[in-house]
């Protein structure tokens, strides 16, 4: 009776585990989808998703010395998984912030000693996500795929930034790499430092 009890209480403790396992798995997923671009959205319809902030790199720390700007852009978990060379999949988000630096007395940024601008205050947030099927509700001219941009003031909430159709001047210009600016840098630059996602 008591080898019984042992047996069904290690049992138990199993079944409990495994469970364990397959809800933070499930909850992975959800979070996951969670924070994806839905399908059939617009320019400016997308939101600043909350989590952000914990998502993989895409890069980080690029100084755009001339417009004053460092950027820092993150890249959703399923578009973290793509392999190079693939598309990134619907439901992707990327989110770029957008930093002003610091300025020196002239009004020229102030400079690391490695050459560096510091950063100061967050100024824009700009997202692109894949949101299946919006490429058909887009002029052919300015179609890049099924992306859909949107931009933010640093509150996440106030709509900012240059207008969508400039988003889209720019990343038009890159059909062969998904649209995806810098494509080749971050496939390049990508570690295994997030490869639990």
């Amino acid at each position: 009776m008591q080898m019984l009890k042992k047996t069904l209480t290690i049992s138990v403790i199993s079944i409990a585990m495994v469970c364990g396992a397959c809800s933070v798995g499930e909850k992975g997923r959800k979070a996951d989808a969670a924070s994806a671009a839905a399908p059939g959205l617009r320019d400016g319809e997308l939101a600043v998703p909350a989590n952000y902030r914990s998502w993989p790199v895409f890069l980080a720390d690029i100084d755009k010395v001339k417009a004053k700007q460092i950027r820092d852009i993150y890249i959703s978990p399923a578009g973290h998984r793509t392999k190079e060379g693939d598309e990134f999949p619907d439901g992707t988000i990327s989110v770029m912030e957008i930093w002003n630096p610091k300025l020196e007395a002239d009004g020229s940024p102030e400079m690391t000693s490695d050459g560096k601008m510091v950063k100061d205050s967050l100024k824009l947030i700009f997202l692109m996500g894949k949101s299946k099927d919006a490429g058909a509700m887009v002029d052919a001219a300015q179609r890049t795929g099924d992306w859909v941009y949107a931009g933010y003031k640093a509150d996440g909430v106030t709509p900012g930034g240059p207008d969508t159709s400039a988003c889209r001047g720019c990343h038009v210009t890159q059909p062969d790499k998904d649209w995806i600016f810098r494509y080749d840098e971050y496939f390049a630059k990508r570690t295994t430092e997030h490869s639990s996602y």
